[in-house]
């Protein structure tokens, strides 16, 4: 393939944007990765704390790597491979353990058969049935869901006929779901997965209960260390460590400490940003920051339809994260959720630190909103209204937390992939 004049250029070194470029270089285009802060991993990069060493806002605990996969294999070596040369790898997590407001205690395996026989003997054969049964409902929503925003952009509204809309339960909230397994520990987690993305339950769609059918499906994981280096166990953010060692292996400019002030737009057409330093020129712009940033940087009356179906959204809430340290050892990773009866989760994280132990806490409870944590459900409607990967500005393409594929990490990576699909076909037609 013929080298194009002028790069593409991805604003933001966040997974999305982490994603998109690694793919786009590996397919042989000239990338520049623009990124306001002085290291790449947005939300997921590590800080270094006093005392605490390298702590993460990132949970230790990752469900559904397959995207993970997916982005090393087409991107050059896989996962494994990439984290075996610093002598890390990727293993299964340990059940996790729910604490209920009347002090019960539950800890849930992910594999089907072990959860029926935990649910059985915990709350008889009725309700675990009942359970088994709602996620193999949900096994069904996933199918539905993946040519939806995760494996293909959401760019139509006939995508979601009625045929779509009835399998994705669509008329209903997470709330009722919830209601319907009649048994309170597990209505509340249940409601859980609405706090988890930010929302409430009563404005949140049923479908989105499908994380617990995915949990279910591909299990739980955790960073495993090499015995050198046990303070990594747990630590997510050395996935985008060895993301940004791959960006490095294909040639990626990257570019730390440039704030973009702007997208160039000339024609009708984006052609490059503009930051501090000067303009940059571009073959095309894939912009990886929140939707409301991406407003901010774009010129009065442009991508209308982008703008209209913005000030209809609102960002998502971000729990309150805090970590600290108890003197007790711990020999693995062990995830904690704590909920209270209407299932609003305390979610903590406990991790090796030497002869102590790292606890980093994510408290629903006091959650803010953050526009870089996606978008709040208010409905069914607002699925569609999320920014699409090609929004209406040609040369433009958007990837984050709050695309279609929803705000997980493991879903931001897809969108970054859609992102670099998307970019990748038009500059190899032109």
């Amino acid at each position: 393939m013929a080298r194009a004049a002028d790069p593409v250029i991805v604003v933001g070194g966040g997974l999305a944007g982490m994603a998109a470029a690694a793919r786009l270089a590996k397919a042989g285009h000239p990338v520049d990765l623009v990124e306001r802060h002085s290291s790449l991993g947005g939300r997921w990069r590590a800080t270094d704390v006093a005392g605490l060493g390298l702590v993460d806002g990132a949970p230790a605990v990752l469900g559904f790597p397959a995207p993970w996969r997916d982005l090393f294999r087409k991107s050059g070596r896989p996962l494994e491979v990439e984290l075996a040369r610093s002598g890390h790898a990727l293993v299964p997590a340990a059940p996790v353990r729910y604490v209920f407001a009347d002090g019960s205690v539950l800890a849930l395996p992910t594999e089907r058969g072990q959860q029926y026989a935990v649910l059985t003997e915990a709350y008889g054969p009725a309700v675990a049935a009942r359970w088994r049964d709602l996620l193999d409902g949900l096994d069904e929503v996933w199918q539905t869901l993946r040519p939806l925003g995760l494996e293909a952009e959401l760019v139509d509204r006939r995508q979601l006929n009625r045929d779509v809309r009835t399998r994705l339960r669509a008329r209903r909230s997470l709330a009722a779901l919830a209601a319907g397994l009649d048994e309170p520990h597990l209505t509340a987690l249940v409601r859980s997965v609405a706090h988890r993305h930010g929302s409430t339950p009563e404005q949140t769609p049923a479908w989105v209960a499908v994380d617990l059918a995915v949990s279910r499906t591909f299990g739980h994981w955790q960073v495993q260390a090499p015995a050198d280096r046990p303070a990594d166990t747990g630590r997510s953010s050395v996935l985008t460590e060895v993301l940004a060692a791959r960006l490095a292996t294909r040639r990626v400019q990257v570019h730390l400490d440039a704030a973009v002030d702007a997208v160039l737009v000339e024609g009708g057409r984006a052609v490059g940003v503009r930051t501090a330093a000067g303009e940059l020129r571009a073959d095309a712009v894939i912009v990886t920051t929140d939707p409301w940033q991406l407003d901010a940087l774009l010129p009065a009356r442009t991508a209308p339809r982008l703008r209209r179906d913005l000030r209809r959204l609102h960002p998502a809430g971000a729990p309150a994260v805090t970590h600290g340290r108890e003197d007790q050892p711990c020999s693995g990773v062990l995830e904690t959720v704590e909920l209270s009866a209407d299932g609003v989760p305390v979610v903590s994280y406990r991790r090796p630190l030497g002869d102590a132990t790292l606890v980093s806490r994510h408290d629903y409870g006091h959650a803010s909103p953050d526009p870089a944590a996606g978008v709040a459900w208010h409905g069914f409607r607002d699925w569609r209204r999320r920014p699409p990967v090609v929004p209406d500005l040609a040369g433009l393409y958007a990837a984050s937390a709050s695309a279609a594929a929803g705000s997980g990490p493991s879903q931001v990576v897809l969108s970054g992939a859609l992102a670099s699909y998307a970019c990748h076909d038009r500059l190899a037609a032109s």
